[in-house]
């Protein structure tokens, strides 16, 4: 795993400290909603934005064309956020309550900061605070596109990210305050080179960086804001990536790990049936059948369809080939080195 080198002096050593923000977690989950591969890599990310495609149209839709970002995101989030004082913690609520407002008080210049980004996405982030500041209309669908995120996310994040984060950070501060070199403390999958440190130098003394270990991060990030360096770091110390990956998979193996499930499921790839019809062919009650039809339905494995006045079963075919896929995926030897693989914080 590489670590970040620096030839600073020890006079320009920055200010450490290791800080949640749950705002740069709603900035992932909306990044991602742009980046195929994000999804791609945070099961827990992609399943969200299955459920919710409304939301992808969504963070697609919403900035124009020379407002875009070449590698996706919504960092003027982060600028949002800082410029109020609401940037790190846990709680969205305060962040939420007054984004509006902040949209229309934030700096549309910000001077020399956000050195980290290329000249244009630089333009492009300002561009992005000043149509905010101008347009109540923008200012309304932002303000309830982040909400909506939010509320997307919540769940995951209650679950399966806040407990993943404490710990990660708890472990990073616990390194910060046995006297380790803030390389050490920020340690990260993602190589920057020599950027954290050519921000920092550029900062001067006093600088300030804020590592940010964050649940639906991709890999990583830098962004200097005004008295600041914010470093996002991947982390899944509780290993809740893997469960969330398996959690489904777990969930229609129990289904169908009833022996009955498992033959009606086997007679429905046959072709559509009524409950009446597989009460008959198994000699069950209909009772007794709508219950186990009730565990398939729920595991997503089968679903209902009306033909006429019957209404009958069918099998989700794209639910069981991605069952096979995920177990194969699970136990084959070619994913055997996968658990080494994962990001340590």
């Amino acid at each position: 795993m590489p670590l970040l080198h620096t030839d600073l002096p020890p006079s320009q050593s920055p200010l450490v400290s290791v800080q949640p923000s749950v705002v740069i977690e709603i900035e992932w989950a909306l990044a991602s909603g742009e980046n195929d591969h994000y999804r791609a890599d945070h099961p827990v990310l992609d399943a969200m934005y299955q459920s919710h495609p409304d939301l992808l149209s969504r963070v697609g839709s919403i900035w124009g064309p020379g407002e875009a970002i070449s590698c996706g995101g919504f960092m003027e989030l982060m600028l949002l956020a800082h410029n109020g004082g609401l940037l790190f913690g846990t709680d969205a609520g305060p962040f939420l309550d007054g984004l509006g407002e902040l949209c229309t008080t934030t700096p549309a210049d910000l001077g020399r900061y956000l050195i980290t980004e290329t000249e244009e996405d630089r333009q492009a982030i300002l561009a992005r605070l000043s149509r905010l500041r101008e347009s109540a209309d923008l200012r309304r669908q932002y303000v309830e596109l982040v909400r909506d995120m939010w509320e997307a996310i919540r769940p995951d994040w209650e679950r399966l990210g806040r407990g993943a984060v404490e710990v990660a950070v708890a472990a990073r501060e616990g390194i910060r305050a046995k006297g380790a070199d803030w390389h050490e403390v920020a340690r990260s999958e993602c190589d920057f080179g020599d950027l954290v440190d050519r921000t920092i130098a550029d900062l001067g003394p006093g600088s300030e960086l804020v590592v940010v270990p964050a649940f639906f991060t991709h890999k990583g990030l830098v962004v200097d804001l005004p008295g600041i360096v914010v470093l996002g770091v991947r982390t899944d110390i509780t290993g809740a990536q893997a469960r969330a990956r398996t959690e489904s998979l777990a969930r229609r193996l129990k289904a169908i790990s009833d022996p009955t499930r498992l033959a009606m499921l086997d007679a429905l790839r046959n072709g559509p049936c009524t409950i009446t019809e597989i009460a008959a062919a198994f000699a069950l009650a209909q009772p007794t059948v709508s219950n186990h039809v009730k565990v398939l339905r729920h595991a997503g494995l089968v679903t209902d369809v009306r033909d006429g006045t019957r209404r009958e079963l069918v099998v989700q075919s794209d639910a069981v080939d991605e069952l096979l896929s995920n177990l194969h995926a699970v136990l084959s030897d070619r994913d055997a080195g996968r658990v080494a693989r994962l990001p340590v914080a």
